[in-house]
């Protein structure tokens, strides 16, 4: 099977599998094993966790090949047959194949190849393995060919380093990007809500409070670091100009909010 593919699917059609691959919750019976603080069960999230820290190696690299076959194993254990049969070949524009003694034989699909470089061979509708991560490990919608490259462009503003990213586990009213912690396994801070490490901008708590970004923490970093067309420029480079702008950033996020 090309195992690349089959977790590519999985992730691509997310809203459908997604349920199957959480531990059963409530007074129902969990079938599948103890589940881990990610919401996964335990035995999946192990081996989803080995796939994306060999992500890095040689593309042909045994170690990872073997990791994304366990993987791709794991997720369709984890599927009612008639699931896991529509997956491989069962509607249009899903993976194509045949299911096998429980192994999936390689369909023969046009995706192109990543600008990360990520090969066809390993793609499926623009999604990739490291996808189905991001939404099993660490519930991050930022995924796919629309959402990904958002994710990486956020990503790549300054971040506060993960000593000072764990001294601010529980300030309240940051923006935390989830996903790919750093190595202290803490979530990402943007650097910008902060006049020095030790202290948030009160601005950036009040206009974070008002974006909701606890809730959808993405949407509140894209909005301070984007253009704005009310402001002229990014809000993130407003911070520190008085209260005068203060006053306009607050202005602005509520508008915002209040215009939805």
């Amino acid at each position: 099977m090309n195992p690349y593919r089959v977790l590519a699917a999985v992730a691509a059609d997310w809203g459908r599998f997604g349920p199957y691959l959480r531990p059963v919750t409530g007074d129902a019976a969990d079938t599948t094993g103890a589940g881990d603080a990610s919401g996964a069960p335990a035995a999946l999230a192990s081996v989803l966790r080995s796939l994306r820290s060999l992500r890095s190696m040689e593309r042909h690299a045994p170690g990872r090949a073997a990791a994304a076959d366990e993987t791709a194993r794991s997720v369709l254990a984890l599927l009612p047959p008639a699931e896991a049969e529509r997956l491989v070949a069962g509607h249009p524009g899903r993976l194509a194949g045949t299911l096998e003694n429980g192994t999936l034989e390689n369909g023969a699909l046009e995706d192109g190849a990543l600008e990360d470089g990520t090969p066809a061979s390993e793609t499926y509708a623009g999604f990739t393995a490291a996808d189905l991560a991001f939404l099993l490990l660490d519930d991050n919608p930022m995924v796919g060919p629309l959402l990904g490259p958002v994710r990486e462009r956020l990503l790549s503003y300054p971040m506060l380093d993960d000593w000072a990213a764990e001294a601010h586990a529980r300030t309240p009213g940051l923006i935390r990007l989830r996903g790919e912690s750093g190595a202290r396994g803490v979530d990402r801070i943007p650097s910008f809500q902060f006049g020095d490490a030790a202290t948030p901008w009160p601005v950036v708590v009040t206009v974070n409070g008002l974006l909701d970004a606890a809730r959808d923490p993405w949407g509140a970093a894209d909005w301070w670091l984007s253009a704005n067309g009310y402001l002229g420029v990014a809000p993130a480079e407003l911070l520190g100009g008085g209260s005068g702008q203060d006053g306009q950033l607050v202005g602005t996020a509520r508008y915002v909010v209040e215009g939805e």
